[in-house]
C-alpha cells in the first residue's frame, strides 16, 4: 500500500467539518420540514407525478420568497455603518438559500422512481415521506457530533430532530 491508498490516509475532519457546515443549515432543516408537510397535504389521491410536481413548485416558490426576502433585509446599511447593495444582498440571499432546494432532492428523487415506475407509486410515496424523518435525524446528528458530545447525546439530538418529521408524517393520519 502506498501512503496515497484510501485505507492509510488519516480522515479530514476539517474538509468534514466544512461539509457540515454548507450541508446543516436553517434553510435545509426548514425546507424538509416543508417538502415533508407539502407531501402529506398532496397526497389524496394524487399520483407520485402530481405530488412530484405539487412539491418542485412549493419549493421553488418557498425558496424565490426566501432569497427576496434575505435580499431585502440584508439590503442597506449594517451596524458598522457600511452600505450593502442590491446585488451584494442577492448574492448573500442566494448563498444562504441553497438549503431550501437540497432539502426536496431526496423526497423529490423517490417520488420520481414511483412516476417513473421503477418503484410502486405507495412505496415511493412512503419513502420520499419518511426521508424527510430520516434527513432530520442525520442533521441532528451531525450538529451533535460537531459539538463533541458523546453517543448517546447524538442519538438523542438525531431523535429529537426526528420527531418532527415524525409530527409531519401523523399529521398525515389525522387529514386523512
Amino acid at each position: 500500500m502506498t501512503e496515497n491508498d484510501a485505507s492509510t490516509r488519516p480522515l479530514d475532519w476539517s474538509r468534514l467539518h466544512r461539509f457540515r457546515r454548507v450541508i446543516v443549515t436553517p434553510e435545509l432543516i426548514y425546507g424538509t420540514i416543508i417538502v415533508s408537510a407539502v407531501i402529506v397535504v398532496a397526497e389524496g389521491d394524487a399520483t407520485d407525478a402530481e405530488i412530484f410536481g405539487i412539491s418542485l413548485v412549493t419549493m421553488l416558490v418557498f425558496w424565490a420568497s426566501h432569497v427576496f426576502a434575505v435580499a431585502v433585509a440584508t439590503h442597506g446599511k449594517t451596524d458598522a455603518g457600511q452600505e450593502i447593495g442590491l446585488r451584494a444582498a442577492f448574492r448573500t440571499a442566494l448563498s444562504r438559500s441553497y438549503g431550501l432546494l437540497y432539502s426536496a432532492l431526496i423526497p423529490l428523487i423517490f417520488l420520481i422512481l414511483g412516476a417513473l415506475g421503477l418503484f410502486d407509486e405507495s412505496t415511493a410515496y412512503y419513502c420520499s415521506l419518511w426521508s424527510g424523518t430520516v434527513i432530520l435525524a442525520l442533521l441532528g446528528w451531525m450538529a451533535f457530533a460537531d459539538r463533541g458530545s458523546n453517543w448517546f447525546i447524538r442519538i438523542l439530538g438525531a431523535l429529537g430532530t426526528a420527531f418532527f418529521g415524525v409530527l409531519v408524517i401523523l399529521l398525515k393520519a389525522l387529514i386523512h
